[in-house]
């Protein structure tokens, strides 16, 4: 008679369910702290690629260059180029955003009724035009001290020589001789005495007394100087400075003394006062060789870009009612000076390999 295996044991049976349930349950687990977990992980660093490097076949054995990014610079100071005075006297400013070709405290002769946000002088001009960069106007003159009285005596002209020639004083005899005839008793004479001496002349010419020449000669008389007016001095503060339009502005600054306004001394400034010196002055010339005169009131704005070699581009121009010959002035005399100046390492350091300059020409 056959026999029949054995039922398996229902323990066996119960822990291969658990074996299968916590494998699960495992699982589940494992996925549900992966995904907690994924924004924390960087898979840039699992995936094997790189942004900015390829490591295909061609590109083995080359190099690239990268550069680390620098914190950004701080803003600088805003400044601002403004004309000073050539004679106030030289005093470094405490705090100021302006700059020029030396140092300058700014004061008024006269003390402000109003002080100026901005700490600028006062200043007498007009309200038409706006200039808040000058302060005093002048004519780029050197000053000239007065000149001591000459002791050269001058050239004696034709008018003057004939003035002091004079001929010998010519004297006749005084009196009178009588002679009568011939008589038996002899000759009969009437002489006079004479009271002055006399030249034994037929006629009598008037005439210096020193004088021995008859025909004429100077006489001796001492040498007079003429008067001449001495120059009238020019003073530095009217002369020196740059001839240019001021601007009304009644609020003043506390410090009394010469003209004056906050600036510091800049080499870049330096070179802007003398680069608009020289554009002034072949601006004048042009206008004095073409012999045009543009209309009074009319302006000329014209902006450049000059870089470190000296070299000027103009990029913009603006005519107010100054016509073609009046805006050829104004371009000609920035561009006909070039190459100005080069400018030195240092400024090239500030101010990088070009700026951007707006000059205004004012025909009054």
């Amino acid at each position: 008679m056959a026999q029949l295996s054995p039922r398996p044991d229902a323990p066996e049976k119960d822990r291969t369910d658990y074996s299968i349930a916590i494998g699960i349950g495992a699982t589940l687990l494992f996925h549900l702290l992966l995904v907690w977990l994924a924004p924390n992980f960087d898979f840039m660093k699992f995936s094997g690629a790189h942004g900015g490097i390829s490591v295909t076949r061609t590109n083995q054995g080359k190099t690239f260059d990268f550069q680390l990014a620098s914190p950004p610079e701080k803003a600088r100071d805003p400044f601002k180029f403004v004309e000073t005075n050539s004679a106030a006297p030289e005093n470094i400013p405490d705090k100021t955003t302006n700059f020029s070709n030396r140092n300058q405290q700014s004061a008024q002769e006269v003390a402000a009724k109003e002080l100026d946000p901005e700490n600028r002088p006062s200043v007498k001009g007009q309200d038409e035009i706006k200039n808040d960069t000058a302060i005093v106007s002048g004519d780029m003159a050197p000053p000239q001290l007065p000149s001591a009285p000459s002791t050269d005596v001058a050239k004696d002209d034709s008018k003057e020589t004939i003035e002091q020639k004079a001929r010998m004083e010519q004297v006749p005899l005084e009196g009178f001789d009588k002679t009568e005839g011939k008589s038996e008793d002899g000759i009969a004479t009437n002489i006079a005495k004479a009271k002055s001496a006399t030249t034994h002349a037929n006629e009598a010419t008037e005439g210096a007394k020193d004088s021995k020449d008859p025909t004429g000669g100077l006489v001796n008389v001492a040498q007079s100087l003429h008067a001449q007016p001495k120059e009238r001095p020019r003073l530095a503060s009217t002369s020196l400075n740059r001839s240019t339009i001021l601007s009304n502005r009644a609020t003043g600054v506390a410090n009394i003394g010469i003209l004056g306004m906050d600036a510091r001394w800049s080499e870049y400034g330096e070179y802007l006062n003398e680069l608009i010196e020289i554009v002034q002055q072949q601006w004048y010339s042009i206008l004095r060789e073409s012999r045009v005169s543009p209309p009074r009131g009319s302006h000329v704005i014209v902006t450049f870009r000059i870089n470190s070699k000296g070299e000027t581009e103009i990029t913009k121009v603006e005519d107010a009612d100054a016509g073609k010959q009046g805006v050829f002035s104004c371009q000609n005399a920035i561009t006909y000076p070039q190459p100005y100046r080069k400018w030195s390492d240092a400024m090239k350091a500030v101010l990088g390999d070009s700026q951007e300059l707006t000059f205004s020409f004012y025909y009054q």
